[in-house]
């Protein structure tokens, strides 16, 4: 497998909203010039606490076998290397799938990396969680969005043990905390923003009774509950 020493914590403007960790809602300080992966503790910024037994699997066929880990910084799946520094994958567009444990996550090179939290007959539904910059001290909340293939004013992190790793370009400090989006993954590894039309293209032979579901049972999009009890009703047409 090929490896990359360099991450990209990747931040935009108000492309997609994402929603507040549901959790506990904490909130991180960092000052200006300080490392946000030194501040703000490895139990918050990693979804396990410690690299767990993984594979990704790529669209030819290669696997490998690894210590992965999901960093909630940059939304970043890294794993171990033989020298024991932690790295990324690099060839991340040709990934099928990667597994962690008992969970698996998906890649998409606009999007960034997505959980599966929930498998149906067209889609699996995706949940992405990132610690973001929502705020410094001295102004209002940023609009703030994740991509992967963004220019940003943050450039992260070779590793946690790297001389290289970045500080954080602000002249005020930054205030970081979670967030969430939920994708709907179709069965060839593309990822749909959760709407209406989406959805229907996902199940196109059932349009109508769709419509009809959305006006009686309306559906917040954002809503890790509600997505999940639409997908199965489309599921319940689609035998």
């Amino acid at each position: 497998m090929k490896t990359s020493i360099t991450l990209t914590f990747l931040l935009t403007l108000a492309l997609y909203p994402y929603h507040t960790h549901s959790q506990d809602r904490k909130v991180f300080k960092v000052k200006a010039g300080e490392y946000p992966d030194h501040v703000i503790p490895y139990a918050d910024r990693y979804q396990f606490p410690q690299f767990t037994a993984g594979k990704a699997e790529f669209v030819d066929g290669r696997s490998s076998q690894a210590r992965l880990n999901y960093n909630y910084i940059g939304g970043h799946v890294l794993f171990v290397g033989p020298r024991m520094d932690t790295l990324e994958i690099i060839d991340k567009g040709l990934l099928k799938n990667i597994t962690i444990g008992e969970k698996s996550y998906r890649f998409d090179k606009q999007f960034g990396y997505s959980e599966v939290i929930g498998t149906y007959r067209r889609a699996s539904l995706g949940k992405r969680e990132v610690l973001a910059r929502i705020g410094t001290e001295k102004g209002g909340p940023y609009g703030i969005s994740y991509t992967a293939s963004s220019v940003t004013t943050y450039r992260s992190y070779s590793s946690d043990q790297a001389a290289t790793t970045k500080k954080l370009n602000a002249n005020a400090e930054g205030l970081f905390s979670y967030r969430k989006a939920y994708f709907l993954i179709d069965n060839n590894n593309r990822f749909y923003i959760p709407g209406a039309g989406s959805v229907k293209k996902l199940y196109p032979a059932y349009k109508k009774q769709i419509d009809q579901y959305l006006r009686e049972n309306p559906v917040d999009f954002g809503k890790e509950q509600d997505l999940a009890r639409l997908l199965a009703y489309c599921d319940t047409l689609d035998k």
